[in-house]
């Protein structure tokens, strides 16, 4: 093998370049530090003239309002001595206010200060005594003759504090010019720093490019180390034959990564020739638009680093067709251990990135898809939920004044339906939750014949429309108690026996349950409930399918019934998830029978029939509370109003969140009712103003129609102390209000 020298640089000439350039970079690096500094000091000067700009002298002006109210109590006939009291309260308050240290940086130096104090010991020594008096000469309710020189004093004071903020604010001027002057001269200094910064920065470039000249130079001295490769040329050629009858195409480079040699089968995979690669680098001509960046980079520094390397990157044919490629490159080490070149052996592995790609797509697709449907979830949960609260709230307003009985019926049937449509909501939630496996269930006591009776009364007033029969039955082997999820039990039921009312128009829905005790544990087993209707049955071959979501035994049903199509596929995830199943038999014409089995343990505590009575709350522990109510829907302002009044509460009313913002900023509130999605200032921005102003802080009460899981956690987490879901009932605020601590 032919050996390579390395190439003589010229040093000198190389260290006559470098010098000034370095010379040039520290001086670049000095001026950057000095207008670094500059900067600084500007950025110094604007924070003070915002800070001058920003501030205010907001104290003394309450304590001038507060002593012209004083003035207004002491003048006004008939002002009783109990709120002149509270007027010469606030006034102190607000005057020893002024007085505080911190209250030279808004008035603008310590002479200012000075005076405020003074005029607070005028105020002690000469007007608050007075007050005083008069407050103690009267009795409170009854109403005291004005004197005329407490009124004057007053005046005089309140005079003297209005010129103090006068004062105050010319103050603040003068210090804000003075800033802005300085700051003129800071970006004057700067522009000149920049200037010499830009001409230093421009030399160095200079310098540099005349430094890669050199370096160039000397690579054209390699040239010559290249033709003393020739003669290993002779050597490689002899064992290119073992390489020429692999399918995988092969590249011998100098090394500098300059194609010497290649194979048939690079040639027949490019499409180029040996005489067009042969003095190039491959990837010149292979790498296309949508080639790997950094993969090129990293291949390159491996070649200059003269080491081996495996990496996977996207090629081009010189038809422009794109193909993969895993690339082994190794170095080729000559007798005294330098690098002669390269060998890269090329494996097409199109089909399989083709293959991995595709998954990604899909895995993408899969997920954006996830995405948008979690928000338009989202997006109609709270479309529907924020009418419907009217709907309901206003309904049960109503059914809870005088009625005759035909109205009743007609508010009852109202209110139903709408807990119905809100029931089909919630089957589109709880199937979302039960598709990404969210939902959580709970087990406790249940008597299934009291879950029974309340689904056939809920109901009742469907199968009495509808004109056909509704009966339950339970087997007396069936416990008082068992226990499982009770909730997630009666929606299944709601769901079959509301299927088997929906599609059966002769005959009726017969409900029965039955226990099957297990031999290996008495105190477990089977409850086995059925529901079984005489409809229009289900054809065998979609029997499978109605589990499926979105799907109903037969498509012209969509219009004659209506319906989600999810009631049995959430049933069946539910049945499933308490460990159970749901399984149906169907005879087209003649009706249909589902079987729902649920395992539950016989609980021995609690008597039949009987549930825990809800907490009652005492209405007279809320309405001492004062509430802001928070809520830009004039509809669902009514139905909280209402729903409040019933409590004995008599709430302020924001119709957006600055408003709660304003009215909260006035008036310190036991609670805050907020709901979230509102105009200008949404309801999670106001919580989070109101916590970060500090100081005595309302219980904040989310009232929102987003009901998704999470939701909860989310606004608990940006400073909301509870939640009430749209449509939200009386005894739900009352609930609310009861965990506020009543005011002394």
């Amino acid at each position: 093998m032919a050996r390579t020298r390395p190439p003589r640089v010229r040093w000198g000439t190389l260290l006559a370049l470098v010098v000034p350039a370095l010379l040039t970079l520290v001086t670049t690096v000095v001026l950057g530090v000095m207008v670094t500094r500059s900067t600084l000091a500007l950025s110094d000067n604007v924070r003070l003239t915002q800070n001058l700009v920003d501030g205010n002298v907001r104290t003394l002006s309450q304590a001038q309002r507060e002593l012209l109210r004083l003035e207004s109590a002491v003048v006004a006939p008939g002002t009783p001595a109990d709120q002149l009291e509270l007027r010469r309260a606030l006034a102190a308050q607000r005057i020893q206010e002024g007085t505080l240290d911190y209250q030279v940086q808004t008035l603008g130096n310590a002479g200012l200060l000075a005076r405020s104090r003074a005029l607070a010991e005028t105020w002690t020594a000469r007007v608050e005594p007075l007050v005083r008096t008069r407050v103690a000469a009267g009795t409170p309710g009854v109403a005291l003759p004005a004197p005329t020189a407490l009124v004057g004093r007053i005046r005089d004071l309140e005079l003297g504090y209005n010129q103090l903020v006068s004062d105050a604010e010319i103050t603040r001027k003068v210090q804000a010019s003075a800033a802005n002057g300085a700051t003129d001269e800071l970006v004057s200094g700067t522009r000149a720093l920049l200037v010499v910064l830009g001409v230093s920065t421009l030399s160095f470039v200079a310098l540099v490019a005349g430094t890669v000249r050199v370096l160039l130079l000397a690579r054209r001295q390699q040239i010559v180390a290249a033709e003393r490769l020739k003669a290993a040329r002779a050597e490689l050629q002899r064992h290119s034959v073992a390489v020429q009858t692999t399918d995988n195409p092969v590249v011998i480079t100098d090394p500098d990564g300059r194609a010497e040699w290649v194979n048939d089968a690079f040639i027949r995979r490019t499409g180029y020739g040996l005489d067009e690669v042969v003095g190039r680098v491959p990837g010149h001509l292979l790498q296309g638009p949508d080639t790997d960046p950094a993969t090129v980079d990293h291949m390159r520094a491996c070649v200059e680093e003269r080491r081996e390397f495996t990496c996977e990157v996207l090629n081009y044919t010189r038809d422009g067709v794109p193909y993969w490629i895993a690339l082994d490159v190794r170095p080729i080490v000559g007798d005294d251990g330098s690098v002669t070149g390269f060998v890269a052996v090329q494996t097409d592995v199109t089909k399989r990135r083709l293959t991995e790609e595709a998954l990604v797509a899909a895995k993408e697709v899969a997920e954006e898809t996830a995405r948008a449907k979690a928000q338009f979830l989202a997006s109609m949960s709270h479309e529907i939920r924020t009418p419907l609260n009217a709907v309901l709230g206003l309904t049960e307003l109503l059914l809870d004044t005088a009625l005759a009985d035909e109205q009743r019926d007609y508010v009852t049937t109202a209110h139903q339906s709408g807990r119905h449509l809100l029931s089909l909501v919630n089957d589109i939630l709880d199937f979302s939750a039960l598709d990404a496996d969210t939902l959580e269930l709970e087990s406790a006591p249940a008597e299934i014949r009291g879950v029974l009776d309340d689904v056939s009364a809920m109901l009742a007033p469907v199968a009495a429309r509808s004109g056909v029969g509704l009966s339950c039955r339970v087997d007396p082997a069936v416990p008082p108690l068992v226990c499982t999820d009770v909730t997630r039990l009666r929606q299944v039921l709601i769901n079959l026996v509301g299927n088997g009312l929906k599609f059966t128009e002769v005959g009726g829905v017969d409900v029965s349950a039955s226990f099957e005790s297990s031999p290996d544990e008495p105190a477990a087993g089977r409850l086995v409930v059925t529901v079984h209707d005489t409809g229009i049955g289900i054809a065998r071959d979609r029997q499978a399918r109605i589990f499926d979501p979105f799907v109903q035994g037969d498509t012209s049903t969509t219009r004659t019934h209506g319906g989600t199509g999810l009631g049995l596929a959430i049933s069946t995830r539910i049945a499933a998830r308490l460990g159970g199943g749901l399984a149906v038999t169907s005879t087209p014409g003649e009706g249909s029978t589902f079987t729902l089995t649920v395992p539950v343990h016989v609980c021995a505590d609690g008597a039949p029939g009987l549930e825990p009575s809800p907490r009652q709350e005492s209405v007279a522990d809320v309405t001492a509370l004062t509430v802001l109510l928070a809520e830009d829907d004039a509809v669902n302002r009514m139905v909280a109003v209402s729903m409040l009044g019933r409590l004995g509460v008599v709430a302020d009313v924001a119709e957006d969140g600055q408003g709660a913002l304003d009215a909260s900023a006035a008036t310190a509130y036991d609670v805050i009712l907020m709901d979230v999605h509102m105009p200008r200032v949404d309801g999670i921005a106001a919580t989070e103003a109101i916590r970060a102003r500090g100081g005595r802080q309302p219980r904040i009460v989310a009232l929102t129609a987003n009901a998704l899981e999470g939701d909860r956690d989310r606004l608990l987490a940006v400073g909301m102390d509870d939640y009430v879901s749209k449509p939200f009932r009386l005894e739900d605020l009352r609930a609310a209000l009861s965990a506020v601590p009543t005011p002394a």
